[in-house]
């Protein structure tokens, strides 16, 4: 009598799972933070890479496939952190660090990965800590001007007045006119601040001035 056996391949480890998915929540973490200092810009949408292929591993439950997917994402985010995307690297080696992470096959390698992964994870926590804070609570520091048209925007603001500290104009995508950010100098007081807001508004081709609230696209929309 032949007995035959099956060998079932065992299933992801948590701690492979708990990787993948904290490149994941490094992934939206970056998407969240490039649309809350500058808007819906290019830089943006190429985000949304990192967060749709850091998530393919973990709709996979066993350990020989979610290693390949781990593999060909993590080459994958590899290549966008090397090309328009260098924030990419981080989720990247968190996905590869999966890779090892498995106690059942070494299990002082899979400390080590899950140490290192835990570790990357925390320091930008850490790091950028005080910059979420700053732009949530920070006053304002200026104006942005919105525009239809209109040149000589910049020499006019400019031009003998000692509130601006300085201009800097950039061409919004989807058609719309030129966004200038007019910088005020610290302290100014708020009666200085609407006189300057005023005197914005009668610009050449303005079409709203908002306040403008450093690294928080969302405070500086009106």
């Amino acid at each position: 009598m032949t007995t035959t056996r099956t060998t079932t391949e065992p299933k992801v480890h948590a701690w492979q799972r708990a990787l993948v998915a904290a490149g994941l929540v490094t992934a939206l973490a970056l998407l969240a933070w490039s649309y809350l200092t500058r808007g819906d810009t290019i830089v943006f949408r190429f985000l949304w890479f990192p967060v749709a292929l850091t998530a393919v591993p973990l709709l996979l439950s066993r350990r020989r496939q979610f290693t390949y997917a781990c593999v060909a994402v993590g080459i994958l985010l590899l290549v966008l952190a090397c090309g328009p995307v260098p924030a990419a690297i981080l989720p990247a080696v968190l996905v590869l660090l999966a890779i090892t992470a498995d106690p059942r096959s070494s299990p002082w390698r899979a400390r080590l990965s899950a140490l290192l992964g835990a570790a990357l994870f925390a320091a930008p926590v850490v790091a950028t800590a005080g910059e979420v804070r700053d732009s949530l609570t920070s006053p304002a520091v200026g104006f942005v001007v919105h525009r239809s048209a209109g040149s000589g925007f910049t020499d006019l603001v400019e031009r003998g007045d000692l509130s601006v500290r300085g201009v800097e104009t950039r061409h919004a995508d989807g058609g719309e006119g030129p966004i200038s950010f007019v910088e005020f100098e610290p302290g100014l007081s708020t009666d200085g601040q609407e006189q300057l807001r005023r005197r914005l508004t009668q610009g050449p081709g303005v079409t709203r001035v908002c306040s403008w609230y450093r690294n928080n696209h969302l405070r500086s929309a009106c």
